[in-house]
């Protein structure tokens, strides 16, 4: 082989490590989930060096590549979902046997935020306008500070009230708004104090929590919402935590420190998931990609992803500081099926929300 040839070789080979490496435990490996986000560059090189050796007339390097993102067909389907309106379910003609459910990250409806914080919340605004069913929150507190009192949410409390009168507020910021009565679960054992990446929170709290929504029909339906350990790249500027004097790592540490964390966060929900009815639908900020290693504990064998079912394109949700990432999830078990999902862009967070249409009136697929 020539040198083109082993750049092509060498170019697959770290593909396809890219791509499997959410096989890898980031405890016992830890460059492993740095590898994992790089799987989306290294597709996109991928695919532009499977051109350049196509009108290069390089047949072997051309090969080597169609292999190898063959084999990354699996991961890349979880990033890139290519469903049309000929292979999604039909919508039934009956309302009332689907159910709209968002999950959005609304940084505290921009409370912290100068420039916004006085300003009509574009999160709320974009909530309203979706018309889900059921909102299921991240970050939706702003320290403490009871709804009716962040400025931004007061031009809409009415609204709100009208079209979601069953809500909930929780310590940490785990939040629902609902169409459906419901009674809440906190899940996991709360937490306090020093954590690895060396700072106390102010408030005991829960990685997550469950509402177990009373529909019309009777169906029994549990909502999971949860939001797991963020990679703190602006380690020390957020309000709500308290920086210890004596731990400082720097930016490649901290990601180190919360990949292990967020890894035993999702060991966490998943138990409670495996202790959840089975129709169940866990939503959330997931701070981790498809196929990582968070994601697939969390997902095990059992959940299925609704972006990946019914989603198109890569469908990012993160939008801050070029790192379009999607870390926000929908899934999903049980006689429930998910129709459609879309993520919408707008409002004022660093996330975009995610909602998916469900079917709740049939039979496992």
């Amino acid at each position: 082989m020539r040198t083109f040839e082993y750049v092509m070789t060498g170019i697959a080979l770290l593909l396809l490590v890219c791509a499997y490496a959410g096989r890898v435990n980031p405890n016992m490996f830890f460059p492993a989930p740095f590898l994992g986000l790089a799987f989306m560059p290294m597709f996109i090189l991928s695919v532009v060096m499977l051109a350049v050796a196509l009108f290069a007339r390089r047949p072997l390097a051309f090969w080597i590549m169609v292999a190898a993102l063959v084999l990354c067909l699996p991961v890349s389907h979880k990033f890139i979902p290519i469903n049309t309106s000929e292979n999604k379910p039909a919508i039934p003609v009956d309302r009332a046997a689907m159910l709209k459910v968002m999950t959005y990250n609304v940084l505290g409806f921009n409370y912290h935020e100068p420039s916004l914080g006085d300003k009509p919340s574009e999160s709320v605004k974009l909530i309203l306008d979706a018309d889900p069913d059921v909102v299921l929150m991240q970050e939706g507190n702003a320290s403490g500070v009871e709804w009716n009192e962040i400025p931004s949410l007061k031009p809409f409390q009415q609204q709100i009230a009208n079209k979601y009168p069953y809500r909930y507020q929780s310590n940490e910021g785990l939040n629902i708004w609902s169409k459906f009565p419901f009674s809440t679960v906190p899940l996991g054992n709360a937490s306090q104090g020093r954590s690895v990446l060396g700072f106390n929170r102010n408030q005991t709290s829960h990685i997550a929590r469950a509402y177990d929504l009373q529909l019309p029909s009777g169906k029994q339906l549990r909502l999971i919402d949860f939001r797991l350990q963020s990679y703190h790249l602006s380690f020390g500027k957020n309000m709500s935590v308290r920086v210890s004097p004596d731990v400082k790592p720097s930016a490649l540490e901290r990601m180190r420190r919360s990949f292990a964390l967020r890894d035993e966060n999702a060991s966490m929900l998943r138990r409670e998931i495996d202790k959840s009815p089975e129709n169940v639908i866990v939503c959330g900020d997931m701070n981790d990609i498809p196929a990582s290693h968070v994601y697939r504990l969390i997902s095990g064998a059992d959940l299925k992803d609704a972006w990946v079912k019914v989603g198109l394109g890569y469908g990012y949700t993160y939008n801050r500081f070029g790192l379009c990432y999607r870390i926000d999830h929908i899934l999903y078990r049980g006689d429930v099926r998910a129709l459609r999902a879309d993520r919408i862009k707008g409002g004022s967070s660093d996330h975009y929300p995610v909602m998916v249409t469900f079917d709740i009136d049939v039979n496992n697929e």
